[in-house]
């Protein structure tokens, strides 16, 4: 008699596999890499955000979208000290304008409307 013991992957397995391989590009993100952190400052359309990682430089443009609470506001909103979530094009931080950015509360040090250095 012959032992016909299967190894393997079914093929039904792989192509479940394979599938969702895929497809987990499409659900990550939404195609964007997210910075997010303390506003630093705002110049000339550079905004500099404090991350957990170091300081990272976004460009912004006229198509960068600016909300705070759901609401537009303008790129002036980005004062120093307020949190912010950045949404840039996927590995492309740096190289193009980001596509959003939401404001968030203030940093509990800068809720009084004054910034202080944590040295």
């Amino acid at each position: 008699m012959q032992n016909r013991h299967r190894t393997g992957t079914s093929p039904l397995a792989a192509m479940f596999l394979t599938l969702m391989a895929l497809a987990a590009p499409l659900f990550a993100h939404g195609g964007f890499d997210h910075v997010r952190g303390i506003v630093v400052s705002v110049n000339n359309n550079v905004l500099t955000v404090k991350t957990s990682t170091g300081d990272v430089a976004v460009k912004l443009d006229s198509r960068t979208q600016v909300t705070k609470n759901d609401q537009k506001t303008q790129i002036s909103a980005l004062v120093p000290g307020v949190r912010v979530i950045v949404d840039v094009p996927q590995g492309k931080a740096g190289q193009t304008a980001a596509h959003s950015v939401k404001i968030g509360a203030a940093t509990p040090d800068t809720a009084d409307g004054k910034h202080t250095e944590k040295k």
